[in-house]
């Protein structure tokens, strides 16, 4: 990460570092159990979580609007429950053996238990949202968590599909990864009596800044350091799936390297993948729309009111584009 990215996430979690931990508390009292292994696995969990992006951003929603009050800490940390739930679902379905430099939970305690404990995350997460004043947290993540869960299908069916096209790849992770940084915008400007107009605008940012953020992790699995990253990479080779490096690197190459490409990806061969990547540009142009994507994040903020917030907002987005892990 850049020296002025890391200053400016920096800035933006240290404007909130009180509500942050608030969230935090939140987030323990919810998953509070005393029953074994639920409460071992989910101490397990809590390791994989990094920079609190996603609760960050619904308590940042809610400042530019207004005062933050308890109910912002408890969307803060419902969502971040969804966030982790769909890490622990991402790791069965990827077969995943290191998220965070710790062992998943799959291959910690076997893929059964994981799919019900990603549940366990879910299921108290949307109870926690139905016990709150306003309705529209319940209403609105439930239906973000469908968006997220029809990208992973869309996903898995396109598995080994070579002729994916750019529109459905950007279909595919707008669901998946976009949606609940959207949501989590969106919630935390309605929370504090954004206009309609105001929390639709956030909302976008988040889409933006989202899909930025999955193409720079498409990036890593590929060329990522393992070790630094923290988590199994070359697990979408692995899985056959065309993110937008190959799906770039596949419209620019010749014949004879198409098929190359092709036998790589069949054979999850990422060392002859590599040299081809860089030959025909295909990382810098996947880079070049991850920052298009969050220069156009940005522009959605013009119109909103002219406070910190906004200023913090745009600044961090350049976080996502200096990602190394």
């Amino acid at each position: 990460m850049t020296a002025g990215a890391a200053v400016a996430l920096d800035a933006l979690m240290s404007s909130i570092r009180v509500d942050l931990d608030l969230a935090e508390s939140e987030m323990q009292r919810m998953l509070a159990t005393g029953t074994e292994p639920v409460r071992s696995l989910l101490e397990h969990v809590s390791r994989f979580r990094g920079k609190q992006l996603r609760p960050a951003l619904v308590l940042v929603a809610g400042k530019m609007f207004g005062e933050l009050g308890r109910d912002h800490h408890k969307v803060a940390a419902i969502v971040e429950s969804i966030h982790v739930a769909t890490l622990v679902h991402d790791d069965i379905l990827d077969e995943s053996a290191m998220r965070r430099g710790v062992e998943t939970v799959n291959r910690k305690v076997g893929c059964e238990t994981a799919v019900l404990l990603g549940d366990y995350l879910f299921a108290t997460a949307f109870k926690e949202a139905a016990l709150l004043k306003s309705r529209f947290p319940a209403c609105d993540l439930s239906g973000v968590v469908a968006v997220v869960c029809t990208g992973e299908i869309q996903q898995v069916h396109n598995r080994n599909n070579m002729d994916l096209s750019e529109e459905i790849y950007f279909e595919i992770i707008e669901r998946k990864t976009a949606a609940l940084y959207a949501g989590a915008l969106r919630n935390g400007a309605h929370l504090s009596g954004a206009s309609q107009e105001q929390a639709a605008a956030l909302a976008r940012f988040g889409t933006k800044f989202g899909t930025a953020f999955q193409i720079v992790d498409d990036i890593l699995d590929l060329t990522g350091d393992e070790a630094r990253v923290g988590k199994s990479l070359g697990t979408d080779l692995a899985k056959a799936k065309m993110t937008l490096p190959l799906v770039r690197l596949r419209d620019l190459a010749s014949p004879a390297d198409r098929t190359r490409l092709e036998d790589a990806i069949a054979s999850h061969d990422a060392g002859r993948i590599r040299p081809l990547l860089v030959e025909y540009g295909a990382l810098e142009s996947a880079r070049t729309t991850a920052d298009d994507l969050v220069r156009d994040a940005q522009r959605e903020l013009d119109d909103l009111p002219d406070v910190p917030e906004r200023t913090l907002l745009q600044q961090a987005s350049e976080y996502v584009l200096s990602r190394d892990r």
